[in-house]
């Protein structure tokens, strides 16, 4: 069974342009290696420096959620931690078919 949710995800507390830059490239693999890289939208800011990914378009059909959300978590941690280790991770689901 499959279920319908937003994601909302922001990286904060980023130290430089070229930080951003590093944990846009990080998210950008991960995005792809969970398949859902065409289904999101990444936006890097500088003032102050964030990145941000969201379902914006439309909510992401995942099959097994509770599975692929525990490692999907666990990819997006290691990946922004390994560029960025300071940063704040802000990642929170939705679920619009509940609402």
């Amino acid at each position: 069974m499959s279920v319908n949710i937003h994601l909302s995800l922001h990286i904060n507390d980023l130290s430089s342009s070229d930080e951003a830059d590093a944990v846009e490239t990080a998210l950008r693999t991960v995005l792809r290696d969970h398949s859902i890289e065409k289904e999101v939208r990444v936006g890097v800011f500088l003032s102050p420096h964030w990145v941000k990914v969201t379902s914006e378009d439309g909510p992401l059909s995942v099959r097994r959620f509770g599975q692929w959300s525990a490692t999907f978590e666990r990819d997006v941690t290691e990946a922004v931690r390994a560029v960025a280790p300071s940063a704040d991770i802000d990642l929170e689901w939705d679920y619009p078919d509940y609402d």
